[in-house]
């Protein structure tokens, strides 16, 4: 079976390409970073104590601030912005609401968990000047 190369660049074809890449990257744009999905320990907890309210589904308020139906959309320095956010309001004892802690103790996020949330939320990388 013969193979057949997809993307064929010749020389200077090439060096235009890396000279692109070198190019956007020197005007701010990060060629190599992209919105990343929610760690496996991480989504398990947003899904008790988050989702009920911080999706596209949710309250206009809560969604607004905080929607995970859309986070691989957002930016990465808006995901670092948002999970820096959610261990502050998460530790602080803000989020889940009152009202939701009353009615269902179980979205309480435990010790272990808020430690998981923090050790993510402090993951990522420094925002690209």
């Amino acid at each position: 079976m013969k193979k057949t190369n997809i993307v064929s660049l010749s020389v200077p074809g090439f060096l235009s390409l890396i000279l692109l890449i070198f190019g956007l990257q020197a005007y701010g744009q990060d060629t190599t970073k992209t919105a990343s999905t929610l760690p496996d320990e991480i989504s398990k907890i947003v899904l008790v104590s988050c989702v009920p309210c911080h999706t596209s589904e949710g309250g206009l308020m809560s969604r607004t601030k905080l929607n995970f139906s859309e986070w691989t959309n957002y930016a990465p320095e808006k995901q670092k912005e948002k999970a820096a956010k959610m261990y502050s309001e998460v530790n602080k004892g803000d989020m889940p609401p009152k009202k939701a802690r009353e009615q269902k103790p179980e979205t309480i996020p435990t010790k272990d968990q808020l430690d998981i949330i923090k050790k993510w939320s402090e993951s990522f990388p420094p925002a690209v000047k």
